[in-house]
């Protein structure tokens, strides 16, 4: 029979009472230790809710835990997460909420498995519970049925490793498939059990699971379910290139697998500077020098632990004392038609692209350029210009609704180092992401404030439309910053 219990947070020392509403197989004291650490004091109410069936842990149980000598229980422990609106009434076994919201009050779930240590299983949290966490989080909504209501979360999927069937290269392909199932309908849900067996060719059982999965294994594991995986290697510690591709994929809001030397993560997020004017001379004028931090899912962590670029003189002393530096390759799991990669984008918008429209649409010199650009889809450029009105413009707004395009395109955004800080920039390039490579010229539409260019892609003579956007000149074009949501700090 299931039981629920409430808890009250009036403290952080408060999440230690669940050593003494949990059994010892749920390692109650670490998770009570972790929350208190991680959690901040948003959360004032947690639901424990006992006798859990979570299908992740089932999915363990039944093809290695239960064919092992020592006795391992079925069940699992889910803890839920609330704001000091809601509380819990035990007569009556039911929520209560002072506005009758209670879907507006929830932060989202931990379930706890009975493996004795490494217990943390399938988690859905809020970013804006986590201590430290800021800037914008690649999330998606998750229902939850809880005492008769649906709730809802949005967020990132975690948990930690087995350890004795998984290990924290498993977990990162089971947390990105987890979420692209949520996120999209054509990805089926891939459980635990199912990432563990989908990296070789054949059932490994046994012991091979816990050996370890390398970034080939990883990428044929994305590859099994239907995706496109891309492996990007970086090439030296100083390889701008690298973090480049790595943002530009981040800001389309495809989370990404991060080899390490001895440990693996997923980046889900990053934070920009605050009010950073200054200039970087050289290449690196790609917009990766305003990123403060990126967001890590790590499965020895709660969710949405900040990532520092560098430390200088830091030692590393264990898996947790890593910076973006000690990456050393990434994959991207893409769907089907997107052609044309991040370095073919900075190629063209660095080189040719840069040259035809540096006169034609007063592009920022090089000494003050930040360059960004990322994947969207052309009904979400279109909404983002609906909703953008004022600063599109009317005349702009009809080419961008009616442009004939791919589902998938690049935008790529030019601005000088000033406009940036203000969130502006100087002009927009739409990029075909079904282009080829080799493409000489990929572009839709190209614009800034006073005129736009719109190329005809169906023509072998390369022509080109130029249009007076006849729009008044206070009002500057905006960042399109909508394939993350904002985290609450």
């Amino acid at each position: 029979m299931t039981s629920y219990y409430g808890v009250k947070i009036d403290k952080s020392d408060d999440y230690l009472k669940l050593t003494e509403l949990l059994d010892m197989e749920f390692g109650p004291k670490e998770i009570g230790n972790q929350l208190k650490n991680q959690i901040t004091n948003a959360v004032k109410i947690l639901l424990i809710e006992h006798d859990y069936v979570d299908k992740d842990y089932r999915s363990t149980f039944y093809n290695f835990y239960s064919k092992m000598g020592r006795h391992y229980r079925d069940d699992c422990v889910r803890i839920h997460f609330f704001d000091n609106f809601v509380g819990f009434n035990e007569e009556l076994t039911d929520l209560t909420c002072e506005d009758g919201q209670i879907k507006d009050h929830y932060f989202g779930f931990i379930v706890l498995r009975p493996t004795i240590v490494a217990t943390l299983g399938r988690s859905i949290l809020s970013p804006d519970i986590r201590v430290g966490a800021r800037g914008k989080a690649i999330q998606s909504r998750h229902r939850v049925h809880l005492l008769g209501h649906i709730l809802s979360v949005w967020g990132f999927p975690s948990m930690a490793q087995h350890t004795d069937i998984s290990v924290c290269a498993h977990v990162c392909c089971w947390a990105i498939l987890r979420h692209y199932s949520e996120r999209f309908s054509a990805h089926r849900e891939i459980l635990l059990h199912d990432v563990t067996r989908l990296a070789t060719p054949f059932d490994p059982g046994g012991l091979t699971p816990s050996f370890g999965l390398d970034i080939v294994k990883a990428e044929r594991i994305f590859q099994a379910v239907g995706c496109f995986p891309v492996i990007i290697k970086k090439q030296s510690i100083h390889d701008l290139d690298f973090y480049a591709q790595l943002l530009a994929y981040l800001e389309s809001g495809f989370p990404l697998f991060i080899a390490m030397r001895e440990h693996a993560i997923v980046a889900a997020g990053y934070a920009w500077r605050g009010n950073d004017t200054n200039k970087s001379p050289g290449r690196n004028f790609y917009v990766w020098s305003k990123v403060d931090t990126l967001l890590a899912v790590d499965d020895n962590l709660l969710p949405y632990r900040c990532v520092k670029l560098k430390e200088a003189g830091k030692s590393r002393t264990n898996s947790e004392s890593y910076t973006a530096e000690d990456f050393n390759a990434f994959i991207v799991p893409l769907p089907e038609k997107i052609y044309y990669p991040a370095t073919a984008v900075h190629t063209f918008s660095t080189g040719p692209c840069y040259t035809f429209l540096k006169e034609r649409l007063d592009l920022p010199g090089k000494e003050d350029l930040v360059l960004r650009y990322f994947i969207t889809t052309i009904s979400a450029y279109r909404r983002f210009a609906r909703e953008n009105n004022t600063q599109i413009g009317d005349v702009l707004l009809n080419r961008i609704m009616c442009l004939q395009s791919a589902q998938f395109i690049w935008i790529v955004e030019y601005a000088s180092h000033s406009q940036w800080t203000d969130a502006h920039i100087s002009s927009r390039v739409i990029i075909d992401a079904t282009a080829s490579p080799r493409d000489r010229l990929p572009i839709w539409l190209a614009h800034n404030e006073r005129q736009a260019i719109v190329f005809n892609r169906s023509s072998a003579r390369e022509e080109a439309l130029v249009i007076d956007l006849k729009r008044p000149m206070n009002m500057p074009l905006g960042r399109m910053e909508q394939n993350l949501r904002p985290v609450k700090a």
